[in-house]
């Protein structure tokens, strides 16, 4: 035996190799080669006797080689390297103690539910009882229970028919009747009871007699009383296995099976996405009524964003009881929840119910260099961002704005965001109107503002300027090469007005007077006139406005509808007929819901500066946004460096329209300039203090009638007063008449009027109509009384 046979005889796998067979030639017999491998195929090979074994040459492969041997360390269950650590084990071991907590309170929580302990072994005993029992023991108590209803009623009819005096046979032909289905009944009622007992005796020793056994079992070889308690607690989990599902209606189980799953009664902001997908489920369908397809929720830092796609509904139910559903969802703050019209689907909408902190991804105010933003960025230019950190940045190209909300809202916290972004362009002109509270609506951006005007005259220098500018500037365009529109560079800059409480400029143009226009000039047009006209003429000069009001319904702003026709609209805490008039009857169901809003109340900020903006594509859905903010100190700084940097000044081309005009209040003006002279008091006029003497010769009497006074002051002024001069004609006019008609000269332009009253004179028994002396002490500063 050669050395290879002796390996392979060794290792007992000789059979196993495998031999070649070769056919090296089509016309050769097959041959078969005693190697693994042949160096020259076309070489004859030596004949072999394949009857004797032959020998095998090569490398033995043993079954041990080809196995995988044993891994320690890869076979070994894998640990995350944190959890190698002593801080991961801790942390390991504080998670594992805290689910172990969590089980237990859930174990606890859940025997006071019909799945206890306790319930669930008597559920299972009374379950038991009834198999035994069976059918057969309900078939003989009923008819136990009927044979003694059927003897009951043959007693009363044979004492009827004992006692009967009419119908005496029939009554007992009846007893005789009654007797005898009596007695049928208790026979079926003996044969039922009969086979029953039979039955029962066979279940109750099925069912008992090994639970019996189990018992004595343990107190036999178990120690007395320690196996008889164990034997009873093994019957006892018996019992409770078979009544381990509870006889509940589906609605009953499906609530079990939410108090057993620890789902959440309170919205928090860290309980999960399924929980919380649950409790809003179950408030859309069960409490509101609304048919859901689905919902898709989305986690945000600031709450929670859901898809919500309905079936076969709009979602003007849902937007129309949002109070119902905040309220089904305990502790989801009042007025916050969110509804958005989708625009991919009609029946789709999107619903947000923020935390209690849903702003935190808005940025402070970002920082602007002077000169640093042109009119072309202003679209871009951020001063407020939604709850996802979105930006809101609006155009200011030939554009106006209005910012609507109630007192409190935050509309010159809003309108301080976007003058922090115009007062940083290169190429406009930035001018404010505030009348309502003197220029202080604007804070400290008023020093790098054009002008500033905070009285009804400095208000009316302004708009009229900036009317004749716009309406002359298109006489430019075909010079400078403009085309239609003006376009705004640092060289020929743009105009914006902001107006800050528009309602105090509509109450000042109602109370300007105007002396009478000489023949032929026509009267100023009214204050919220000329604004109109600028917002209607002027916009293609790029001189626009920005007004601020607290509604746009006409006991607000009057005649001013148009204002809730500007193309950009930023909707703060309003009411419901603001919505109506700026978006449309069926904004509120789509969610344009600023009524949601809560103005600020005392030191609570609440929805302050929260706002609802409808600006063209990219301000289309209801989506709610905040202004970004910054210190005060930080604002003043910023101004201060803007008003050093120097602001845009009106290229002589658009300044010939409006020659020698100077704007009040450049830089802001001094807020006490001009007070000394405001709160001086005036000179009452000459007529006024010429009556004051009279009244004063006469002894000052209560008052004087409209004859006693003319002729008072005939006496004084005879040429002044004489009734030929006010004679036109033949006709002649009265005392009375010239008298009225001259005071109403003198005191109209005061804004002050001297009305006849009824005064009693001094020993007079009855009042008589005149001119009182306590009314004209009011008019020359001499108080009211008299």
């Amino acid at each position: 035996m050669t050395e290879t046979d002796e390996r392979t005889a060794k290792t007992g796998h000789g059979e196993t190799m495998a031999k070649v067979i070769r056919l090296p030639f089509a016309d050769a017999e097959p041959e078969v080669s005693d190697t693994t491998t042949v160096d020259e195929p076309s070489a004859p090979a030596a004949r072999v006797d394949v009857t004797k074994p032959a020998p095998v040459e090569g490398t033995v492969i043993t079954a041990a080689e080809w196995e995988l041997g044993e891994d320690a360390e890869g076979d070994a269950p894998w640990i995350h390297p944190a959890l190698r650590t002593p801080e991961g084990r801790t942390a390991r071991r504080a998670y594992v103690q805290r689910q172990a907590r969590r089980r237990v309170r859930r174990w606890a929580a859940r025997q006071w539910t019909p799945r206890g302990i306790i319930p669930t072994t008597i559920r299972g005993g009374v379950r038991v009882q009834r198999w035994v029992r069976g059918i057969e023991g309900q078939n003989a108590d009923a008819a136990k229970q009927r044979a003694e209803m059927l003897a009951l009623e043959a007693a009363r009819a044979a004492r009827r028919a004992q006692f009967a005096l009419l119908q005496r046979d029939a009554k007992k032909k009846a007893a005789d009747v009654a007797q005898q289905e009596s007695s049928m009944a208790l026979v079926q009622a003996t044969a039922a009871l009969s086979r029953a007992r039979g039955k029962f005796f066979q279940r109750a020793a099925a069912a008992y007699l090994p639970m019996a056994g189990i018992d004595i079992a343990g107190f036999v070889f178990m120690d007395g009383l320690i196996g008889l308690g164990a034997g009873v607690v093994v019957n006892l989990t018996v019992l409770a296995r078979v009544g381990r599902r509870p006889d509940m209606s589906p609605e009953q189980l499906e609530e079990l099976e939410r108090t057993e799953a620890g789902l959440p009664d309170r919205f928090e902001m860290g309980m999960t996405p399924r929980a919380f997908e649950a409790m809003l489920h179950e408030a859309l369908t069960k409490e509101i009524g609304i048919a859901v397809h689905s919902l898709q929720i989305r986690p945000r830092n600031w709450g929670f964003e859901i898809v919500v796609v309905l079936k076969n509904q709009t979602p003007e139910k849902l937007s129309a009881n949002l109070d119902l559903l905040e309220a089904c969802l305990p502790g989801v703050r009042t007025n916050s929840a969110l509804l958005q019209q989708s625009a991919q689907a009609r029946n789709e909408c999107v619903l947000r119910i923020p935390g209690d902190d849903p702003w935190k991804a808005v940025p402070e105010l970002p920082y602007r260099a002077p000169k640093s933003v042109t009119t072309h960025e202003l679209h871009e230019a951020q001063f407020g961002a939604d709850m996802s950190g979105r930006p809101l940045a609006l155009p200011g190209k030939r554009t106006s704005v209005a910012y609507i909300g109630k007192s409190r809202s935050g509309k010159s916290t809003m309108l301080r965001a976007r003058l922090d972004v115009l007062t940083a362009t290169s190429d406009r002109i930035i001018v404010g109107i505030d009348l309502g509270s003197y220029g202080s609506g604007f804070g400290p951006y008023r020093k790098c503002m054009s002008a500033v005007a905070r009285t009804p005259k400095e208000a009316r220098v302004v708009l009229e300027w900036a009317l004749a500018v716009g309406m002359g500037r298109p006489k430019l365009f075909d010079r400078l090469g403009m085309g239609l529109n003006w376009e705004s560079s640092a060289e020929r800059p743009g105009i914006t007005i902001v107006i800050d409480e528009f309602p105090a400029l509509v109450m000042a143009a109602k109370s300007e007077t105007f002396a009478d226009p000489e023949e032929g000039e026509e009267k100023p047009l009214r204050l919220d006139e000329l604004v109109k006209q600028i917002n209607q003429t002027s916009l293609k000069s790029d001189v626009g406005v920005e007004i601020a009001s607290q509604g746009v319904t006409r006991d607000r702003v009057g005649a001013n509808m148009w204002l809730a026709e500007l193309p950009v609209q930023v909707m703060c805490a309003c009411d419901k007929d603001d919505i109506v008039q700026i978006a449309g009857g069926g904004a509120m169901a789509q969610g344009w819901r600023p009524d949601r809003l809560l103005p600020a109340m005392g030191d609570a900020v609440n929805d302050a500066s929260v706002a609802y903006v409808m600006a063209g594509g990219d301000y289309c859905e209801p989506i709610p946004y905040r202004a970004c903010i910054t210190s005060e100190d930080e604002a003043n700084r910023r101004a201060t460096e803007r008003a050093e940097a120097g602001m845009c000044e009106l290229d002589k081309a658009s300044d010939a329209f409006a020659p020698g005009v100077v704007l009040p209040n450049p830089g802001g003006g001094d807020p006490w300039e001009g007070d000394e002279d405001d709160h001086q008091e005036e000179a009452p006029p000459v007529l006024l203090q010429a009556i004051r003497s009279i009244y004063r010769s006469l002894g000052d009497p209560s008052g004087l009638t409209e004859d006693e006074l003319f002729d008072a002051l005939h006496d004084v002024q005879p040429d002044t007063w004489d009734l030929e001069r006010f004679a036109s004609g033949d006709s002649r006019m009265t005392k009375g008449a010239v008298l009225a008609l001259v005071l109403d000269k003198v005191l109209a332009p005061r804004g002050e009027k001297w009305a006849k009253e009824s005064y009693r004179p001094k020993g007079a028994k009855s009042t008589v109509k005149g001119y009182r002396l306590r009314d004209l002490k009011g008019l020359v500063g001499e108080g009211s009384g008299g």
